[in-house]
């Protein structure tokens, strides 16, 4: 994650001065935003379940105070099957997506790739993320320190 974020930083931070320092040049690089827009796509998925794991997706914090720790075990195993089911087909979903833009046979104008890159984040995405869930439901034991602390953090 860290390495496509400074690519990306790095790519459109060259496209911008190129295009104020040399307009003429500029020209000859507009690929660089176009694999920085692909460079945050995959980020964005491949870091969901990181956020997950350390506790950053969406907290109910209120929960944990007004509910009793044994019921917040059970919503906590409830949520755990809910997202596994969930990350799991919305997965299926995007690769039968996937393979339509394959079949179609859609190319990038600019980096000249298949725009399947582009979709293919989200399964992948969902896929980790459907195994980390799938991971809290059979081993529930296995929560970072810094979930332990929001029983509801999903």
């Amino acid at each position: 994650m860290v390495s496509l974020m400074l690519s990306m930083t790095l790519l459109y931070g060259v496209s911008v001065l190129l295009n104020n320092v040399s307009p003429g040049l500029a020209r000859h690089f507009g690929w660089t935003e176009e694999l920085s827009r692909l460079f945050m796509v995959w980020l964005v998925f491949v870091g969901l379940g990181y956020g997950l794991e350390r506790g950053r997706h969406v907290s109910m914090d209120l929960a944990n105070k007004l509910v009793r720790p044994s019921l917040l075990r059970v919503l906590r195993r409830i949520i755990d099957g809910v997202g596994t089911v969930f990350c799991f087909y919305a997965a299926y979903l995007g690769w039968t997506f996937v393979e339509r833009i394959l079949a179609s046979g859609q190319i990038s104008n600019v980096l000249n790739i298949s725009i399947a890159w582009f979709y293919a984040a989200m399964p992948v995405g969902m896929v980790l993320i459907g195994i980390r869930y799938l991971r809290y439901l059979l081993y529930p034991d296995q929560r970072t320190a810094d979930e332990s602390n929001t029983l509801l953090n999903h």
